[in-house]
């Protein structure tokens, strides 16, 4: 079965903000779901909703049987008998179990189908995690972490990326939504008490635009997402998870689209060259840039554009390698031979061309010296690190493993963990913001590890 790209298909129920696309429910798309709907012979119960995304919604449920919170993700129908995303966290979960990286990557609880009016459904059952780091600096006065926060989260990431591609897999989508703080414990709570921290869900109609009756393909209602949210600036346990597995492949296969971000793609991606581990550390070079900072490495301005996104590139990095700049035919519409930018050119909101030296002094740290929260020292140390991290060759690249000996992950890194120590888990409240990007959280076992990691590192 297949679901129909909903431009291209006649509306059927009237539009509702802050839910999943309503159009999607039908043959091959979401399964309807309702509050209190059960699944494995009553084990797993609907509480709350968490999100969703293009291909799947993701709902709180109780674990009857072992009497905890998790987090429910059931597949569109249509992606549904192929999806390698349980195939993928059961690779990640046959890892060395004694990587310190393991504790922030997403690990598999159980997976089964289920059958619906839709069709079959495979459902992934994971941990609740808190807000991503998006949400967390989106919803920020500073659009800044606290500087060994920042620094903690970087170093977790890398740790989480060299046991990723140590367990022979891709991830092919990092970045900061797909990056969660792990949730405060649910556990022990009453349904009752659940709703008194998190809010009662909240119905929105499902109606159809003829005022007919609901077929058994939508819902009664949907469900606005719990909204959950700790602002950058008030953030002091900083453990995260790398989640969302939905685009990650293992590294023998061969692969050349990317569905990440067009900000965050690698040349590589551009050129339409076969991809693998390396993208993930382009990836993660750039986000390491927006965490360590207030903002994105590359400018979020016409961010569909390609053109625009490999100008800022080059006048951030340098000249590409002359077979993509031979390849590239609208480069003479931006960039002169020796890759500065034509005089003429109009860019937008009046951005000047910035090298990495100057991007890295302005990322909201302090620009004089004197004053900067990171040392010269530091800074001198990070940008070695990038530079090695955003090198244009995929071959030439730094790789994960290799990053965890940087200098700066030895003298800023690990000691950022090492000061925090990671022994409780981030308090979110919950406000009113919502995201249609949600990931999969760290297994059951997560204090123990978090604290064999940190002796590790």
């Amino acid at each position: 079965m297949e679901t129909s790209h909903p431009d291209l298909r006649e509306s059927v129920y009237q539009w509702q903000e802050y839910v999943e696309d309503l159009e999607c429910y039908q043959p091959g798309g979401y399964h309807p779901t309702h509050i209190g709907d059960q699944h494995c012979n009553g084990r797993y119960e609907v509480v709350h909703k968490l999100g969703w995304g293009s291909y799947s919604t993701v709902w709180l449920a109780r674990d009857h049987k072992e009497s905890r919170y998790v987090a429910l993700k059931i597949i569109v129908a249509s992606s549904s008998e192929n999806c390698s995303e349980g195939r993928i966290l059961r690779g990640l979960a046959a890892g060395k179990a004694d990587h310190p990286g393991k504790s922030f990557v997403s690990s598999l609880l159980d997976e089964f189908f289920i059958d619906g009016p839709n069709g079959r459904h495979l459902c992934i059952v994971s941990e609740a995690a808190g807000c991503s780091l998006d949400r967390s600096k989106n919803g920020s006065s500073t659009w800044l972490f606290p500087a060994d926060v920042a620094r903690a989260i970087s170093a977790q990431l890398l740790l989480g990326l060299e046991f990723i591609h140590s367990c022979g897999i891709v991830h092919g989508d990092l970045h900061p939504s797909n990056i969660l703080f792990t949730s405060s414990n649910l556990d022990g709570l009453t349904l009752e008490e659940l709703y008194q921290r998190m809010g009662e869900p909240r119905k929105v109609p499902v109606e159809r635009l003829d005022k007919q009756p609901n077929g058994p393909q939508a819902p009664n209602y949907a469900f606005m997402p719990a909204m959950i949210f700790t602002s950058a600036e008030d953030v002091v346990d900083a453990r995260v998870v790398i989640a969302d597995f939905g685009e990650a492949f293992v590294k023998t296969e061969e692969r050349k689209k990317l569905n990440t971000p067009i900000l965050l793609q690698p040349p590589e991606a551009f050129f339409n060259e076969q991809v693998d581990e390396a993208v993930d550390v382009w990836t993660l070079g750039c986000t390491l840039y927006k965490v360590l900072g207030d903002g994105p490495l590359f400018d979020g301005f016409i961010a569909v554009d390609q053109a625009w996104v490999l100008a800022e590139m080059i006048s951030t990095l340098g000249s590409l390698p002359k077979r993509w700049w031979d390849q590239w035919e609208m480069k003479t519409d931006f960039l002169l031979e020796d890759g500065s930018w034509k005089k003429e050119t109009h860019r937008p909101y009046g951005l000047y061309s910035r090298p990495l030296t100057e991007r890295l002094s302005s990322m909201g740290r302090g620009e004089d010296p004197s004053t900067c929260e990171f040392s010269p020292g530091e800074m001198n140390a990070l940008e070695n690190l990038l530079r090695a991290m955003l090198t244009y060759e995929p071959s030439e690249r730094i790789d994960a493993s290799t990053a965890l000996e940087s200098e700066w992950m030895e003298d800023w890194g690990r000691p950022a963990m090492r000061k925090l120590g990671f022994l409780t888990t981030v308090h979110c409240f919950f406000a009113k913001w919502s995201t249609t990007i949600f990931g999969i959280s760290i297994g059951y076992d997560i204090k123990f590890r978090a604290e064999q990691s940190i002796r590790d590192v």
